[in-house]
């Protein structure tokens, strides 16, 4: 007599779904995030193209002289060079970059904005400054809003109570790997390293070669005379208002390794390429205790996307702590001038 046997096939296959489920659940999350990560590059391309645009335009229907440079993006504002971008009606209405970093002590509790963030956005930034506040990040740990980069400290001529800003340094990977010092490259990090090559502004002119001479600096078409007569080539058109806001875009997509828990980068303000900034700005090392003076802040401990002394980013994933994907976007905008002081 044949007995039919009962295959147990349920709990097998639950048990194969599982198995199938723990094998995607990696790439569904990457997928996700990477998802998300661009759509917050698009957010913020929206946000600061339409900024440029806004901006360039007013500052276009702004009252100035006709042989002034705009100045904006010049690393040369403290040695009492002439720019309109350091003239107090351009800071009061169009840009000021001190409003780069804002303390929660300006509007916090305890003043007139008793924590309204937006209402003191309103009330106190200039147009452009309060058009790039959507792309500013929250760091609680300096207790600050800032704009991505790094924090820098403006050496004269800024608010005394808080002389703080930020620049952009622009990042060239693995230019460490030659370096032979290992007590500060291990030759386990040299090929992950960067080196700082250069410095920009989050927000300045375009500059473009207007006389042919490539011997000579390169100036912006604010202006309607120049020293030298512009190149007729079509390329240069004095009386221009050409813009540009630089923003470094970060993600939580992994990319660079780390030694010790501090990114590998050499290079500070002072020898960057070439460029000697000290003069105007020196460096805030934002990895130490209370760095900007304001006391006891909301301070969190773990992953910070745009934190670490120069502003790109520590995370933290499993036991290691590898830096963010980054990448500097530019948006541009050009209009010509249409009134004159």
């Amino acid at each position: 007599m044949n007995i039919p046997t009962q295959r147990h096939s349920g709990p097998r296959r639950t048990g194969q779904a599982m198995l199938e489920l723990a094998l995607l659940i990696p790439i569904i999350v990457i997928i996700i995030g990477g998802t998300i990560s661009l759509g917050l590059f698009f957010f913020q391309a929206n946000v600061l193209q339409q900024a440029v645009d806004v901006g360039a335009q007013e500052i276009a229907r702004m009252p100035f002289p006709p042989d002034q440079e705009l100045g904006l993006g010049r690393f040369d504002l403290c040695t009492g060079a002439d720019y309109v971008c350091d003239n107090e009606r351009f800071k009061e209405q169009i840009y000021d970059e001190k409003f780069l970093v804002i303390p929660d002590s300006q509007w916090g509790s305890g003043t007139p904005y008793n924590g309204d963030f937006q209402s003191f956005c309103a009330s106190e930034l200039p147009l452009l400054n309060r058009l790039m506040v959507p792309a500013m990040v929250r760091d609680y740990r300096l207790g600050v809003t800032k704009y991505p980069g790094a924090i820098v400290n403006i050496s004269t001529g800024a608010d005394p109570n808080f002389p703080f800003t930020v620049l952009i340094p622009l990042v060239q990977y693995g230019a460490a790997s030659t370096q032979t010092d290992d007590t500060k490259f291990p030759s386990s990090v040299r090929s992950a390293s960067e080196t700082i090559v250069r410095w920009v502004k989050p927000v300045e002119e375009i500059l473009a070669d207007h006389d042919g001479d490539a011997n000579t600096p390169s100036e912006g078409p604010f202006k309607l005379s120049y020293d030298s007569a512009p190149a007729d080539d079509g390329n240069f058109q004095p009386g221009m208002v050409a813009l540009r806001i630089n923003y470094p875009a970060q993600s939580t997509g992994l990319l660079n390794r780390v030694d010790g828990g501090i990114v590998v980068v050499t290079g500070s303000v002072n020898d960057a390429s070439g460029q000697n900034l000290s003069q105007c700005y020196s460096m805030v090392d934002t990895t130490q205790d209370n760095p900007l003076g304001l006391g006891d802040t909301d301070e969190q401990d773990g992953s910070e996307p745009n934190g670490g002394e120069f502003g790109l980013g520590e995370l933290e994933v499993l036991t290691r702590t590898v830096r963010p994907y980054r990448t500097v976007m530019s948006f541009q905008a050009i209009y010509r001038r249409e009134v004159f002081e």
